[in-house]
């Protein structure tokens, strides 16, 4: 396990921001025949110590932003870089590595320019090879009442509302993005939640419904909180 020298360390602290559980929801998204794993915004490294659990066959690499969670990951990954994504050189940081799965989880919102982190990190793909991204969807409920009924865009520290938060995507628009990183979507999962906080018997019974409930276009479009899709390059 290593970690290379920092890339355009950035002094701001958002480690109250970051996501630093083992995202099951991802999980489930990674095929279970990837071997050579990349995890975008690793944080902490516990959705890649998840991914390596059980599983010597596999390597997880990671790119991480914050220099504090970039250490804790590379105790536990094959080989961490600390970088800012906006100005990372993907040639110069992974070289010649190639990757059955490249994972995006809630990173993509924070980028200037997430369709060019898309594309330049899709060029280590090995064949056969796919993306997995998770985004929140800004046409969850909770959206239209802040802003249509109250009249305020709120900023909070995480969720669809992260004051770091440059990107604002529907479900429409993630599937636009990755089409136009030459992606084809494959598969779709969705965490569905009444409000903007998770957790309560409420929530767990609307994740309960049967999957063609969940895909009935109000329920779909505006319960939809949290997105996550796995897509291969488009033949």
């Amino acid at each position: 396990m290593s970690a290379c020298p920092s890339v355009v360390p950035n002094p701001i602290d958002q480690r109250g921001a970051a996501y630093t559980t083992p995202r099951p929801d991802v999980f489930e998204m990674v095929p279970v025949s990837a071997r050579q794993i990349l995890d975008v915004g690793c944080s902490n490294g516990a959705l890649g110590r998840s991914l390596l659990a059980g599983r010597s066959d596999r390597n997880v690499c990671g790119i991480e932003f914050d220099p504090t969670f970039a250490t804790e990951a590379a105790n536990h990954l094959d080989y961490v870089v600390t970088a800012d994504l906006n100005l990372l050189d993907f040639d110069e940081a992974l070289a010649d590595r190639r990757f059955d799965c490249i994972i995006f989880a809630d990173v993509l919102e924070h980028l200037i320019e997430p369709r060019h982190c898309l594309v330049q990190a899709s060029r280590f793909l090995r064949p056969g090879g796919c993306v997995v991204v998770s985004l929140p969807n800004i046409r969850h409920l909770s959206a239209l009442l802040a802003i249509f009924l109250s009249g305020r865009f709120p900023q909070r520290d995480r969720g669809i509302f992260d004051r770091t938060h440059m990107r604002w995507f529907t479900i429409a628009d993630a599937y636009a993005l990755l089409s136009g990183c030459g992606l084809q979507v494959s598969s779709m999962g969705l965490a569905l939640r009444w409000g903007d906080r998770g957790g309560g018997r409420l929530n767990r019974l609307l994740n309960a419904l049967p999957k063609f409930v969940q895909q009935w276009a109000p329920v779909r479009e505006f319960l939809t909180y949290q997105l996550c899709l796995r897509a291969e390059v488009r033949p």
